[in-house]
């Protein structure tokens, strides 16, 4: 990835994937892998191939937290995922940049 990209994704339910956005999130690990999911699919969508995850979780009161990194043509990406406890995964935002 040359440059430095940013995005900032807030996550919405379709009609197609209306059951799996519906689930509600209720620990770190759950948010964790669901940051993991979900930045996976975003970056192949792009073009890319990402591999070699690595992710850290905590809570910061009723916030989970949850951030991760993926290896991409010889840089870091790094991801991070946030959404209140128990709410359903539609509500969690993710963001995604290079670490250059």
């Amino acid at each position: 990835m040359k440059g430095s990209v940013s995005l900032l994704f807030v996550l919405m339910a379709s009609s197609a994937m209306a059951h799996r956005e519906d689930t509600p999130i209720n620990s770190g690990s759950e948010l964790r892998d669901w940051c993991k999911e979900e930045s996976e699919a975003t970056l192949i969508g792009k073009g890319l191939t990402p591999f070699n995850w690595s992710a850290s979780y905590w809570d910061q009161g009723n916030v989970l937290m949850a951030k991760g990194k993926w290896r991409i043509n010889g840089s870091d990406v790094t991801v991070e995922c946030r959404i209140a406890r128990g709410a359903e995964a539609r509500f969690a935002m993710m963001s995604i940049q290079d670490s250059q």
